[in-house]
C-alpha cells in the first residue's frame, strides 16, 4: 500500500512539473509590385485618304466624310448642301490601328476621346479653309470581345492584350474661310487616351 502511494504521489508531482520547449524566431519580408502604367501605341494613324473636297466660305454649310472604326464597313459622305460644300472620296482611306499591353489580365480600361480639333492645311495661304475632326468610333479587332463595336471602353485578352480601330468623321470648315480648299495634305494631332 506503501508503494503504491509513492507511485500516485511520484506521479502527480511528474505531471505538475513543467518542461520547457526549444523554440525559434525568424523575421521575413513582404513586398508587391505595382505595375499601373501599360503600353498603349499608335500602330497607324487615321487615313481619310484622298478627296475633293468644296467648303462653303460662310460656313453655313458643310459636308462630311464618314470613315467607319470596322474595317468591313465603307466610308460615307453627305452634305446640307452639295452645291456649297462637298466631299467626294477618290481614293479610300483607313482607320486607325491602336494595340494595348501590358495590362491585366481581362481588365477593362476606359476610353477618352481626342478632342474634337482642326485638320490644317501642312502648307497653305492664311485664310485657307480647314477641317474639323470628330464623332470617334472604336471596332476591337483582338481582346476579350474581337470583331465587336466598342463605345466607351476596351476589355484586353488572357495575356492583357487587344488591338482595336478608331474611326471619326471628317467635316470641311464651319467657320468664315476667304480660300477654298488647295490640293496638298490637311494633317493635325490628337491624343487617346485610356485608363483603368
Amino acid at each position: 500500500m506503501k508503494n503504491s502511494i509513492k507511485i500516485a504521489a511520484l506521479m502527480t508531482s511528474s505531471a505538475l512539473l513543467t518542461f520547457n520547449v526549444a523554440a525559434e524566431q525568424t523575421t521575413f519580408q513582404a513586398a508587391v509590385t505595382v505595375q499601373n502604367a501599360f503600353t498603349l501605341q499608335a500602330d497607324s494613324g487615321l487615313d481619310f485618304g484622298t478627296i475633293r473636297a468644296t467648303a462653303d466660305a460662310t460656313g453655313a454649310q458643310t459636308a462630311t466624310l464618314v470613315l467607319p472604326a470596322n474595317p468591313a464597313t465603307s466610308a460615307t459622305t453627305a452634305s446640307t448642301d452639295p452645291t456649297a460644300a462637298e466631299i467626294a472620296i477618290l481614293n479610300p482611306g483607313a482607320p486607325a490601328l491602336f494595340s494595348v499591353s501590358g495590362v491585366s489580365p481581362f481588365a477593362t480600361l476606359n476610353i477618352t476621346n481626342p478632342t474634337e480639333t482642326d485638320i490644317s492645311p501642312d502648307s497653305a495661304p492664311s485664310g485657307t479653309a480647314k477641317f474639323v475632326l470628330g464623332s470617334f468610333t472604336y471596332y476591337v479587332l483582338t481582346g476579350a470581345n474581337p470583331n465587336s463595336a466598342a463605345t466607351t471602353s476596351i476589355q484586353v485578352d488572357a495575356n492583357g492584350e487587344a488591338t482595336f480601330n478608331l474611326g471619326a468623321t471628317l467635316s470641311t470648315d464651319n467657320a468664315v474661310s476667304t480660300a477654298d480648299y488647295i490640293d496638298g495634305t490637311y494633317s493635325g494631332t490628337f491624343t487617346l487616351q485610356l485608363d483603368y
